[in-house]
């Protein structure tokens, strides 16, 4: 990136660079968005990885005037920002016409404003294409299929046009309230007991989604939620492709104390009055998505947006529950996008099973022609690394073997395994008589390595199982944020 400084009314500094997939007003590898009180520029995800993480704040009461130029078939387009500290030029890439004027017309509303404007989803800027359903589910106990409530907010264009929400009799079997659930959602046994079986409910879940993408807060419970209930009742399993909007919030960046639903509803002004209502936590998730699209400046599809800022969707099928994942190739998202145009459906079903590192693309023998399998993130690395000699004796896992099964976004098992083998820990790649810990991360199902950690210990093994926020801890990681990653407070229920 060429960036210059200079100060007084003859100074230029340019802000230049080559990227254009990342998010918001978007120019040569740049985003530029509002924050509180000030225009916020800085360097798009692949040129801060190349050339490092790097951000400039002009104050909104410190902007004059912003003024544009043409491009040509050579040079793009570029915007000039002048403030009391000299001047700012942004450039653009040739033919964008689009960002100039999105760039002028934010900072002229930091101009009038002084801050950031929020538009709420039913009243705000319509966003075309932007078609899902807002979906959340609570749950009797801590089954995740015991369903007692739904609720569904159909967004279209960026609008919400119709909301359901739905009581209903959780799976025989699975109908016991837990008092601990009830304490959080206060549905009770009582007030379902008119109410129409989950499996009903599903029916009619399928006919107000239809084949729209639907879009949840820690997307992968309320998925799996779905499924299990299905399963549990004898329904066919809906078959969904499914965003997530704390995968989203998370990727996002924003300067939120946490991405708990009822904190980043207040950062977009969404309403949640009433959290842990079905309808509102689903009316409130879908407000927060809606409000990181038109932060990012994007209209389009849902599948669009989310591709944008690399991640795949997640599928719901009658196999398995596929979960969002972050795809460093591309090429999940590309197949992805391929066989949406032959429906949802066809996305959705044809979605890839789980495929370590050391496993080819049965399509490709040779091992050539496709990228890696958008579950790269997952798949185990080739190399282990040694303990730490020096390692501190005191360190929770000086002296543990420890292996890792499922999906650690946004970390990769790379970067745990050398966390774990600084504080002395000895990392295996599978389960053996050997682990004394396994930590788990996000998994529609139980894995095979926790299925074998299972049967170890039904034989005697003292084999402690992890949660990832647990190893989290230990390994004294958070987001980018310092918040709440691995926080037990945003495990579901939400």
């Amino acid at each position: 990136m060429l960036l210059t400084r200079s100060s007084g009314c003859k100074g230029v500094r340019e802000v230049v660079d080559h990227d254009h997939s990342a998010p918001t007003v978007r120019a040569h590898g740049l985003l530029i968005e509002p924050g509180p009180g000030s225009l916020v520029i800085r360097r798009a995800p692949l040129a801060a990885a190349l050339e490092g993480a790097g951000q400039w704040d002009i104050a909104a009461e410190e902007i004059e005037s912003i003024f544009a130029t043409e491009g040509d078939e050579w040079a793009g387009p570029a915007c000039t920002i002048a403030h009391t500290g000299g001047r700012t030029t942004v450039r653009f890439h040739p033919g964008d016409e689009a960002g100039p004027r999105r760039l002028a017309e934010l900072v002229e509303r930091m101009r009038a404003g002084g801050g950031q404007s929020v538009e709420p989803p039913a009243s705000g800027r319509a966003v075309a294409s932007l078609n899902f359903v807002g979906f959340d589910v609570e749950t009797a106990n801590p089954s995740w299929g015991s369903i007692c409530q739904m609720g569904l907010v159909k967004i279209i264009d960026g609008r919400e046009v119709e909301r359901a929400s739905w009581l209903c009799t959780p799976p025989p079997g699975l109908d016991e309230f837990d008092p601990n659930n009830v304490a959080i959602h206060g549905i009770t046994a009582d007030d379902v007991a008119d109410a129409p079986p989950v499996g009903e409910r599903i029916a009619q879940f399928k006919e107000f989604v239809g084949d729209l993408p639907i879009v949840a807060h820690n997307a992968q419970f309320d998925a799996t939620a779905l499924r299990e209930a299905s399963l549990a009742t004898g329904t066919k399993v809906p078959t969904v492709l499914f965003a997530c909007s704390l995968a989203q919030s998370r990727a996002a960046k924003l300067k939120v104390k946490n991405h708990r639903l009822n904190t980043l509803a207040e950062h977009f002004g969404v309403p949640l009055e009433h959290h842990h209502d079905a309808a509102e936590d689903a009316a409130a998730c879908a407000g927060i998505m809606v409000g990181l699209t038109r932060a990012a400046g994007y209209e389009g599809s849902l599948m669009g947006f989310v591709h944008s800022t690399g991640f795949t969707l997640g599928a719901i099928s009658d196999e398995r529950v596929i979960p969002v994942l972050r795809d460093r190739s591309g090429a999940g998202r590309a197949m992805q996008a391929k066989l949406a145009q032959s429906g949802a459906k066809a996305a959705a079903d044809g979605a890839a099973a789980p495929r370590g590192s050391n496993q080819q693309d049965s399509a490709s023998p040779s091992g050539k022609g496709r990228g890696p399998a958008p579950w790269q993130s997952v798949a185990t690395p080739d190399t282990v690394p040694e303990p730490h000699p020096d390692a501190d004796p005191a360190a929770e896992l000086y002296g543990q073997h420890v292996t890792l099964t499922g999906d650690f976004e946004p970390h990769d098992k790379g970067e745990l395994w050398a966390g774990i083998a600084q504080q002395g820990g000895q990392v295996g790649k599978n389960v053996t008589k050997k682990t004394t810990i396994l930590v788990t991360g996000e998994w529609a199902t139980m894995t095979s390595k926790e299925k074998r950690a299972r049967e170890l210990i039904g034989k005697g093994q003292d084999i402690e199982i992890w949660p990832a926020s647990r190893l989290y801890t230990a390994l004294g990681l958070a987001d980018s944020q310092g918040s709440d990653l691995g926080d037990p407070a945003e495990e579901p229920p939400f």
